[in-house]
């Protein structure tokens, strides 16, 4: 008796973290298209992070002749990381003709190695657009089940438990290991090994017009924020249709 007890529980919470993550997954690539189309707020972030100081210290000490980007304004910065942002979303063609103006004449912005980085990122966007695609899949049929009252919702206990252990795995994941370690590591399972990822500020103006990893930190913080705001919408209403419906449970 108990054990079924137990099971009718414990089954509804379980479909439920199925759709949460198909769900927070879905809201993931939105957020993603969202800040791709206002540059994840860079301009912002480039006087909040002081970026064009970190040029300034930089930029003399490229070793690939191209100290000369210390004199280029914040304007045509944020038309870089413009480029760069539809490069990628664009299977990365163009990334090795972005170039930067100085005195009428122009020099491409990135090395060779830097190219080949951003093309795997490219080509890693394109495998998670294919995943969010067929995400979509699992996603609609919860979602039917769930508007069509075919599975029932957990209750609220149940739901907080799981979204409070979720929460607190990613913020202890990210307070013991720091954002920096966890960056690092998802690189080297993520990109060829013969391939360089990590450049330092004096052998790469991407590095240092990006200021990685801390851009890429308040990047991930701008995707995190959007995607929350989208499930935690996506939700509501659900649940509020789902009482209009069920006005007795």
């Amino acid at each position: 008796m108990l054990s079924s007890v137990k099971n009718q529980k414990t089954l509804p919470a379980l479909i439920w973290l199925c759709f949460c993550t198909s769900l927070f997954i879905f809201s993931s690539g939105i957020s993603w298209k969202l800040n791709s189309a206002i540059d994840f707020t860079y301009p912002n972030w480039y006087q909040a992070l002081d970026i064009k100081n970190h040029i300034q210290t930089y930029a003399p000490q490229n070793q690939y002749n191209k100290q000369d980007f210390v004199h280029t304004s914040s304007e045509q910065h944020y038309s870089l990381f413009s480029e760069v942002v539809v490069a990628i979303n664009n299977h990365g063609e163009g990334l090795d003709k972005i170039s930067y103006t100085i005195d009428e004449r122009t020099k491409r912005l990135f090395t060779k190695s830097e190219v080949i980085h951003l093309e795997d990122v490219s080509i890693l966007i394109d495998r998670l657009t294919w995943l969010w695609l067929v995400n979509l899949i699992p996603l609609s049929i919860l979602l039917f089940a769930y508007i069509k009252n075919k599975v029932a919702m957990p209750d609220k206990k149940l739901k907080l438990q799981a979204l409070i252990t979720s929460a607190l795995v990613i913020v202890l994941s990210f307070a013991f290991l720091g954002f920096k370690q966890i960056f690092y590591y998802f690189h080297t399972l993520v990109f060829p090994d013969n391939h360089q990822w990590f450049f330092y500020y004096q052998e790469s103006l991407m590095s240092t017009f990006m200021k990685a990893p801390d851009l890429f930190a308040v990047m991930g913080l701008n995707l995190f924020l959007i995607a929350i705001i989208i499930f935690y919408l996506v939700n509501y209403f659900l649940n509020k249709y789902i009482n209009n419906i069920t006005p007795n449970q």
